[in-house]
C-alpha cells in the first residue's frame, strides 16, 4: 500500500487492488494493539475478601509463609487455596495461588511415579 503513504486517495487505491476499506483498517488497527507478554490480561496484583476489602499480593505471599511455617510443608497450593479461603475469606483462584508459590519458590516438586 505504498500509493497510499505517497497521499492517493485510500478509498480509490483500494477498489483498484480489490481489498475492502474494512480489512485495511482492521490490519492498520491491529498491529498498533499492545497485549500482555503471555497472551492474557495484566495481573490485577490484588485480591479481595468476602467483605470486599482489598488484599495485595505481598500481603498474601507473607500469609502463604506463615501458613507454611506454621502448619508444615506437607501442603501444595491446593490445599493452601483451601485454608486461605477459609481462614482469611479471600476470594482467590487456586492458579493464582500457585503463581505466588512459585514466586516464592515454596512448591514442592511432584511425586515420581
Amino acid at each position: 500500500m505504498k500509493w497510499i503513504n505517497l497521499g492517493y486517495p485510500k478509498a480509490k487505491v483500494l477498489r483498484i487492488v480489490g481489498v475492502a476499506r474494512s480489512t485495511y483498517y482492521y490490519w492498520i488497527n491491529k498491529k498498533t494493539i499492545k497485549r500482555a507478554a503471555s497472551g492474557g490480561r495484566p495481573i490485577p496484583g490484588y485480591s479481595y475478601t468476602l467483605n470486599g476489602t482489598k488484599i495485595y499480593d505481598e500481603q498474601i505471599k507473607e500469609l502463604l509463609l506463615k501458613l507454611i511455617e506454621n502448619e508444615g510443608y506437607a501442603y501444595g497450593y491446593y490445599k493452601l487455596t483451601i485454608i486461605l479461603k477459609r481462614k482469611t475469606s479471600l476470594i482467590i483462584n487456586k492458579k493464582k495461588v500457585y503463581r505466588l508459590c512459585k514466586e516464592l519458590n515454596i512448591l514442592r516438586p511432584q511425586r515420581q511415579i
